[in-house]
């Protein structure tokens, strides 16, 4: 199961944890970030549906072209 978007290929990125301890940074960790894909049903110019997988930031961008 890929977690990769069909629409723009949006796959995971890499994000600093930062470990505060009172006033001063103690340590940085990188720690993965996800993207927020969600399987939707979408409709081509023939009138067929397929699934595909798409990150929330497409699944906006096709709804505000409707």
């Amino acid at each position: 199961m890929s977690k990769i978007c069909d629409n723009c290929g949006k796959t995971k990125m890499a994000a600093n944890q930062v470990h505060r301890q009172s006033q001063w940074v103690q340590r940085r960790t990188l720690s993965p970030k996800n993207v927020n894909l969600q399987t939707v049903k979408v409709t081509d110019e023939n009138g067929n549906t397929c699934k595909m997988k798409l990150c929330t930031r497409c699944i906006k961008k096709m709804k505000s072209e409707e």
